[in-house]
């Protein structure tokens, strides 16, 4: 691979192969002096390897260590080029786990009706929601005025992590009036999906209000729900969904990997 001159190819064997397991990765070596970030022309060698299917049918790239050695730098400089790859969709990193090419991102729609495991078996994801803890407490200011609901009223406080294919997706706090459902946690523990919960409390279908879309850093405890580094911006949405009749059931902010999901807008929906 060259880029604009800067990165030249190591000498070869005999046979063609650089000695590794894949033709193709650790065929390049930076070049210091050359005008371009050491890291950069590294986030560049790495991009051609990924798309030239050079980490495997597994996707796992090397360790931030074993990146270090090969092109002689620290693992700050390894760090930022990884972090490069993130921040173009080319990598997730996952916390415990290691780097990953990025095989596509899901999209995951929002519209009138967005319902977590519909969204993803429609694109033959399996889907995985788990209840995280079920709180109940007293409607501040802002989640009162969401909720039409009197300050200081009882809510319920649904933590809640779903899961694509075994990998975190998204992590939820949800906000729901405990009067009118009282028995909205043991609901959950009987089956994950919030839409079976509600219908079995007496709401067969609800919409979307509106929605807030954004992104931000993540602190300790999303980051490690959602297994990502903490210098990787997430996506959150903030949302009210309402019954047939308008009146509001659920104030939430649910945060999404943000290198796992592409967000689709439809009001038609």
């Amino acid at each position: 691979m060259t880029a604009s001159g800067n990165v030249v190819p190591m000498a070869m064997g005999s046979d063609g192969a650089n000695g590794g397991a894949n033709s193709g990765v650790n065929s390049a070596r930076v070049e210091r002096g050359a005008g371009v970030a050491v890291w950069r022309q590294i986030e560049q060698i790495l991009a051609g390897e990924i798309a030239a299917n050079g980490f495997g049918d597994e996707g796992r790239l090397p360790s931030e260590g074993e990146l270090a050695r090969r092109f002689d730098v620290n693992r700050h400089t390894v760090r930022r080029a990884v972090m490069g790859l993130a921040a173009n969709g080319l990598v997730s990193i996952e916390q415990g786990r290691g780097t990953f090419v990025q095989r596509g991102a899901i999209d995951y729609l929002i519209g009138r009706r967005t319902r977590f495991t519909e969204n993803l078996r429609q694109q033959h994801h399996a889907a995985e929601g788990h209840l995280l803890s079920a709180v109940r407490l007293q409607a501040d200011a802002s989640v009162a005025k969401e909720l039409a609901l009197r300050v200081r009223s009882p809510v319920w406080r649904i933590e809640s992590l779903h899961a694509a294919d075994g990998i975190p997706l998204t992590y939820a706090c949800n906000w729901y009036p405990a009067v009118r459902f009282p028995d909205l946690p043991s609901r959950l523990e009987e089956n994950s999906s919030i839409t079976h919960a509600l219908a079995s409390l007496g709401v067969t279908d609800y919409l979307r209000k509106w929605s807030r879309i954004g992104s931000v850093l993540p602190d300790t405890e999303i980051a490690w729900r959602l297994g990502v580094n903490r210098q990787q911006p997430v996506l959150w949405v903030e949302n009210v969904d309402v019954d047939p009749q308008g009146v509001p059931i659920k104030y939430g902010i649910t945060h999404f990997a943000a290198d796992r999901v592409q967000l689709m807008v439809d009001t038609s929906t």
